[in-house]
């Protein structure tokens, strides 16, 4: 069984909600490095701890092994999840922007009636706080980032739940979705 992953798991879930109420700055800059810490270590418990089951261990080792040999397939895993929790635990740098930074412009063009020349106006507008947080580079670039997120434990779930076939004597490579 993968019940340890899953416990992180069910916690990443718990942090997403969170995310998605917060509008403080800084508050939701600890969530989401609490956020990718967490979607990270899923991975790390599924091997250390759920792994030291003998009938566990094989299925985790052989499901390593496929995601390292298909990258691209596991793009996720190693582009998003691996990759923001190493900007943010080892370089304290984010790809999510902060909502402060996001805004919208409405361009107007008013144009003479003996005139094809017209004249701009640009208004800019504030975002709600929270609406929208893009990620700024890498995986999922331009989507708001707890979509990315998302992503992420829809990815686990499917991972674990693929392992847990194997375990019901079901193929491990028998994709289910819950």
């Amino acid at each position: 069984m993968t019940a340890a992953a899953r416990r992180v798991l069910g916690d990443c879930k718990a942090v997403l909600n969170m995310l998605e109420d917060e509008k403080d700055e800084q508050c939701w800059r600890v969530l989401w490095a609490g956020a990718m810490a967490l979607v990270r270590a899923v991975g790390h418990v599924l091997r250390k701890v759920d792994g030291e089951n003998s009938d566990v261990r094989p299925l985790v080792e052989a499901a390593w092994t496929r995601w390292k040999a298909d990258r691209s397939a596991n793009a996720i895993f190693w582009e998003f999840i691996e990759a923001e929790r190493n900007n943010i635990l080892k370089q304290y740098r984010f790809s999510a922007l902060d909502s402060s930074v996001v805004g919208l412009g409405v361009v107007e063009i008013h144009r003479g009636p003996e005139s094809d020349h017209g004249v701009a106006y640009e208004t800019p507008f504030a975002l709600e706080e929270n609406l929208f947080r893009p990620i700024e580079e890498g995986f999922g670039m331009g989507e708001d980032a707890r979509i990315i997120y998302q992503e992420a434990l829809d990815w686990w779930e499917t991972e674990l739940a693929r392992i847990e076939a194997g375990l019901d004597g079901g193929s491990p490579e028998t994709r289910t979705s819950t």
